[in-house]
């Protein structure tokens, strides 16, 4: 018998090239570890299934970016009327990960066999995590964190209101052409995408410093940006684009423009895209009506397959 479930898991993604795997003629049923969802699908498959346990993301991600909270499906079907236990699933994949791999499965239930970890998912939560350096005058404590020329640099005025007033452009219902790797594939694909919130607000190192001072020369912020889908490299190049309004050389309002010119060309080339590493996707949201499986729903639509003649 086969059922569909869902995983709710989290990784760490600098040792992956990307959450998604590489297409190939053949297809996608190849193991393929460098990915979270061809090591998620080797896991799946300790489980010896009668299919092959293809892995469905709700959300892609780029290789260095990180997950604290994200979600895929997929299908496994058991000899007999009977179906894998979905506590005994996600236990399974994290003895595997144990010693292999730094993905984490919170939680695994079972859902309708027409869910979709995509489709259903009603928003996407992401965070950057963003530090900038203070002007100080060269000290003993500016020369001790950044010696030579790594010190001079780092030295560069920022201004986080510039930054918070440049955000603002992004909320709403726009084309992000102007803020997406450009595809050769697909270069007409629509790039329109709804951003319903950003928020920024202090943050804090992730590690804990015992020498003194320190936090005189850091400013740490969390940028959260939430909404439906993001198209590739969307945050990470929204970000680099306010830290260039933030230090000076570009308007809150050139932000504006850019939106309203959607293009390749309205890409300044002094923006510099952030890196991976301090990009978290945080959280999908899903309807709780949709996550809910019925078992009449199932047997009726069985009923119903055997009157019309359908299988």
């Amino acid at each position: 018998m086969k059922a569909r479930y869902l995983a709710f898991y989290s990784y760490i993604g600098t040792s992956f090239r990307s959450s998604e795997k590489l297409w190939f003629k053949d297809g996608k049923k190849y193991p393929d570890p460098e990915s979270v969802q061809g090591l998620m699908e080797i896991a799946l498959l300790k489980l010896r299934s009668l299919n092959y346990p293809s892995i469905i993301l709700s959300s892609r991600t780029d290789g260095g970016v990180h997950a604290i909270n994200t979600s895929a499906h997929f299908d496994l079907e058991k000899y007999g009327s009977g179906i894998y236990d979905p506590s005994t699933v996600a236990f399974q994949i994290n003895k595997f990960f144990l010693n292999n791999s730094p993905i984490f499965v919170k939680k695994c239930i079972r859902v309708p066999d027409n869910f979709h970890a995509r489709f259903n998912a009603i928003s996407r939560t992401y965070l950057y995590s963003l530090y900038y350096i203070l002007l100080i005058p060269p000290s003993p404590l500016s020369s001790q964190f950044f010696p030579g020329v790594v010190w001079k640099r780092s030295l560069f005025s920022f201004d986080i209101e510039r930054f918070k007033e440049g955000a603002k452009y992004f909320v709403g219902y726009h084309d992000f052409s102007t803020f997406k790797r450009h595809d050769k594939l697909n270069p007409h694909k629509h790039n329109r995408r709804e951003i319903l919130s950003i928020d920024v607000r202090p943050g804090k190192p992730l590690l804990v410093s015992n020498i003194q001072g320190r936090d005189n020369v850091f400013h740490y912020f969390d940028i959260e940006i939430k909404g439906k889908a993001f198209v590739h490299n969307q945050i990470r190049r929204m970000i680099g684009t306010l830290n260039t309004v933030a230090t000076g050389k570009l308007q809150p309002e050139d932000v504006k423009v850019m939106l309203q010119i959607p293009s390749k060309h309205s890409w300044h080339s002094f923006i510099q895209n952030c890196p991976p590493d301090g990009l978290y996707l945080c959280n999908v949201e899903y309807n709780p009506e949709d996550l809910i499986y019925d078992d009449s729903v199932t047997e009726n639509k069985d009923i119903i397959n055997i009157r019309s003649g359908t299988e």
